[in-house]
């Protein structure tokens, strides 16, 4: 085949990317996401604002409240703004500072840095399950976050309280944000109902059983979207659990 002339050419075509299945997984999970506005509105305003407000957002709360499932909505929070996040969950490191340390260094290097050359303007740290470090809560206070670049957010989830250091310290006191979670209201409670497809007459038994728990929805839903025709009977909550 004879090439055609280079004046003739056209520019090539640029084949779009295809969707990534982590995609779909986080329009789903946005589309059952109800509630939380308050906590999502503070965590908008610390990426917003020109100068952090607060450096440690300390999200506390009962096993099963959601805690990680808000993580999920502030990374995509991130993602959208375009602001760099590393999300670690303790369950999966030690509870070691060469362990944290070097799974923070192997997934965003530039995190450790004092003065990076390509450093971005807000970057953001996020330590779910954060009560299985407690034999690290001293040395992270005292040494790993002091050492951490001016334009980091630190983000703690567990389900204990700051401990008492972080609020006897004069300097951590002002530099943290205590940010407790709580059931949904009844409202949110019908809406995840409602988005999960739950039937309508059985939505006030189910809120009257949970008290708008966040886990025990969810597995009261998982119910239904098994026995879609089942009727929710409080004495069954042993088989809801297993």
């Amino acid at each position: 085949l004879t090439p055609a002339p280079a004046g003739n050419m056209s520019p090539p075509r640029r084949v779009p990317m295809p969707e990534r299945l982590a995609d779909r997984l986080n329009a789903v999970r946005q589309r059952q996401f109800v509630g939380r506005d308050e906590e999502l509105a503070l965590f908008q305003l610390a990426l917003d604002a020109p100068e952090l407000p607060f450096y440690v957002l300390y999200v506390v709360g009962p096993g099963g409240v959601g805690k990680t499932t808000l993580l999920g909505e502030f990374a995509l929070l991130c993602e959208g703004r375009g602001v760099p996040a590393l999300r670690l969950d303790a369950r999966a490191i030690d509870a070691a500072p060469e362990a944290l340390a070097g799974a923070v260094q192997r997934r965003m290097p530039g995190l450790l840095e004092a003065h990076p050359s390509d450093a971005p303007r807000l970057q953001v740290l996020m330590i779910d399950t954060y009560e299985l470090f407690a034999p690290l809560d001293g040395w992270l206070r005292d040494t790993f976050l002091p050492q951490l670049p001016a334009n980091t957010l630190v983000v703690l989830a567990g389900r204990e309280p700051p401990s008492l250091p972080w609020r006897a310290d004069s300097g951590w006191r002002h530099l943290l944000r205590v940010l407790p979670l709580r059931n949904l209201s009844r409202d949110e409670g019908q809406s995840y109902l409602a988005a999960r497809d739950v039937p309508e007459e059985q939505r006030g038994a189910v809120l009257a059983f949970t008290h708008g728990h966040p886990l025990a929805l969810s597995l009261v839903a998982d119910v239904f979207s098994m026995r879609p025709h089942a009727r929710f009977d409080p004495e069954a909550a042993p088989d809801i659990i297993r």
